[in-house]
């Protein structure tokens, strides 16, 4: 009897969502928050980072990204107003909280503001699911609606995250959090690969602290997912940036794929009959419920279609379902 071949998966992100939680709502321990704080706070970050934070406000945050010299990415933030005025939150992931802050308190110099880590006195709840919006209106507060909005109730932030499947951080004083969390006690406990799968599907570009200077914003889409201003003025990196821009030097992308095997941050990936030459990387990756990996890929623009892609090697184990992380 012959057996017919298997159809290719293809990356549905609408059905890996729609098998998650409706609602879920738990701590989110890898996640830390910088606090910029004084009179020259806005100007510092502005001459730091690659988006215009004159755009953020305490009713819209941005994503930004924080690059060496050589214009490769040391880390994503997520850049918003906090409590105070001349206040900044800072997000990023926890693994490179201490050598982001111990960068940028570099440039302090004389500038009036201060760097601190804030993640203990002001730590995040996350909310997230199809009824998470529901579940903040049953608890009296507002729901910011669109990618990244950012709405107020005393000292507690509500903050919105992009992709299809809602997710909400609350950010205020532990004891306000402590409130909150009682009252949702009954809630199915948030699973972090849930998050980290949601946060993938959205297009978000991470750095892992295997990949710290790996990646020129744009190979991971920082660009498209809206990282980057392109008439700010100078932050580091920015004529680099500036030049794949504007003369059209962009050779990798930013792709989602699966694989049965496990993929560590800034791994290669090869293609089948081609020498040895890696055509792209692991950015990230997260578990899905049937064993695979989905993958984030910064891969080369000449390779977004090629029927035989490898993990870690030229006979590694195979990618499918290839397609653009942005359409």
């Amino acid at each position: 009897m012959t057996t017919l071949p298997q159809p290719e998966p293809t990356f549905d992100p609408d059905a890996l969502l729609a098998s998650l939680p409706g609602f879920a709502c738990g701590e989110l321990p890898d996640w830390g928050l910088i606090r910029a704080e004084g009179p020259e706070a806005m100007a510092f970050l502005q001459a730091q980072l690659s988006n215009d934070l004159n755009a953020v406000s305490r009713q819209q945050a941005q994503l930004s990204g924080y690059c060496s010299a050589k214009g490769r990415l040391l880390t994503v933030l997520t850049v918003s107003r906090l409590d105070r005025e001349g206040s900044y939150g800072l997000e990023l992931p926890t693994e490179l909280l201490a050598a982001s802050l111990k960068r940028l308190r570099m440039y302090l110099l004389r500038s009036k503001l201060s760097l601190d880590d804030v993640s203990a006195s002001l730590p995040a709840l996350a909310l997230a699911g199809r009824e998470a919006s529901a579940r903040l209106q049953q608890l009296g507060l507002p729901v910011p609606e669109g990618a990244l909005a950012c709405a107020w109730d005393g000292d507690l932030q509500i903050s919105r995250r992009p992709g299809d499947w809602p997710r909400f951080l609350l950010r205020a004083p532990p004891e306000r959090l402590h409130a909150l969390r009682k009252r949702l006690d009954t809630a199915t406990p948030l699973d972090h690969r849930h998050w980290h799968l949601a946060e993938l599907l959205a297009g978000i570009p991470v750095v892992r602290s295997e990949t710290v200077e790996h990646f020129v914003p744009q190979t991971v889409d920082l660009d498209l997912a809206g990282g980057i201003s392109f008439s700010k003025g100078c932050y580091p990196g920015q004529e680099i940036v500036a030049r794949v821009h504007y003369l059209g030097r962009l050779k990798q992308r930013l792709h989602l794929g699966f694989c049965d095997a496990p993929a560590a941050p800034g791994s290669a990936i090869y293609a089948d009959g081609e020498s040895g030459q890696a055509v792209g990387e692991v950015m990230d990756s997260a578990p899905l419920p049937d064993g695979r990996q989905a993958l984030a890929l910064s891969l080369n623009l000449s390779h977004g279609d090629h029927p035989r892609l490898h993990l870690g090697r030229a006979d590694g184990p195979r990618l499918s379902g290839l397609r653009p992380s942005h359409r």
